[in-house]
């Protein structure tokens, strides 16, 4: 697939702090590509690089092929959408919406049409006349992408724009988010560092930390098949377990409780099946999941690992019971 974007080993320092890390990515036409990681690790200044708010040390961006070296915030036909919407709050909705486009000196007529059109798409066209403090957290979210995406840009940027809407909304608001994305079909580079979020929403993810790419791929990829221990912990929750030469990754929803497996039943047991028996340390209710930190026996070493069991499945145990656990897959590091 055309990339839309590209980024050529992009180097960029704050004084003697290098924020990113030679990196170079590829963002395809009408992808969702989320840059994933903790805070500091370079992923809001990655984004402030393409925009063309900073300029990097070294290396090349390009868009449609074109190197954006020297080239303008307001003419690299980028949208940009805040954590914090940044909406005008003296100016109603289609103020706001109509803003870019006045200072561009589009025709009214063709302004009034656009409007229209993105209002449509993104079912805003009842908030027109109100303002932004009349609205939701959603319905504030859907007018700042009307104001991006009404100027045609080739490339929407987002940076952490759900982190200030409670749980319920943010999922919501998430999903809309998504629908819009794939409707449009306007390619989208988003900043976050949920990982729920990065999973749900995204087509492609690159893991970031401490200014380096670490991986990138598919959020099946990147969730199943992490090439290191930091996506594997960072990008949902991994247990680390040494057998002999490997060293493996468990997630905790991929072990089931096996019982007690006896001596003579060892021989009818494959030999490439994981089971760790322990002692329940504590457990934590979840809801439809219920969560067990278990100090193992093994005879190699002691770990302490987390599962992951159906509530309904796991009632009967408590904490200071033996158990046994089968791992049902596992990866291993290369």
């Amino acid at each position: 697939m055309k990339a839309k974007l590209e980024l050529k080993n992009i180097t960029f320092s704050f004084g003697n702090t290098l924020a990113v890390d030679n990196i170079s990515l590829k963002v395809e036409e009408g992808s969702f590509t989320t840059l994933l990681g903790p805070s500091g690790c370079g992923k809001t200044t990655l984004l402030r690089l393409i925009s063309g708010f900073l300029q990097p040390k070294s290396g090349e961006i390009l868009i449609d092929g074109v190197n954006q070296a020297g080239i303008e915030v307001n003419d690299r036909k980028v949208g940009m959408v805040f954590q914090d919407y940044a909406l005008f709050p003296h100016l109603s909705v289609e103020q706001n919406i109509t803003y870019g486009l006045k200072i561009q000196k589009r025709p009214a007529g063709k302004i009034r049409e656009d409007v229209h059109d993105i209002a449509s798409a993104l079912g805003i066209e009842s908030l027109l006349k109100r303002f932004p403090s009349e609205l939701s957290g959603g319905q504030q979210q859907r007018v700042a992408l009307a104001r991006s995406l009404v100027l045609k840009p080739k490339i929407l940027l987002m940076d952490e724009p759900l982190s200030s809407l409670d749980t319920k909304l943010r999922t919501k608001v998430r999903e809309e988010l998504k629908e819009i994305q794939q409707k449009l079909k306007i390619t989208t580079v988003y900043v976050t560092h949920d990982q729920e979020e990065a999973l749900s929403l995204s087509s492609k993810i690159a893991v970031l930390n401490e200014g380096k790419l670490l991986q990138e791929g598919s959020p099946r990829e990147i969730y199943f098949s992490p090439k290191n221990e930091f996506t594997a912990d960072f990008v949902g929750k991994a247990n680390i377990i040494i057998k002999g030469s490997r060293k493996l990754m468990i997630r905790p929803e991929w072990f089931e409780i096996a019982g007690q497996v006896l001596p003579h039943e060892q021989d009818i047991v494959p030999a490439d099946t994981i089971l760790l028996s322990g002692t329940i340390l504590s457990q934590s209710f979840l809801g439809s999941k219920s969560r067990f930190v278990i100090q193992t026996c093994s005879t190699e070493e002691k770990e302490i690992i987390t599962a992951d069991f159906d509530t309904i499945d796991s009632e009967i145990l408590r904490v200071g019971d033996r158990i046994t656990v089968r791992a049902r897959r596992s990866w291993n590091f290369i």
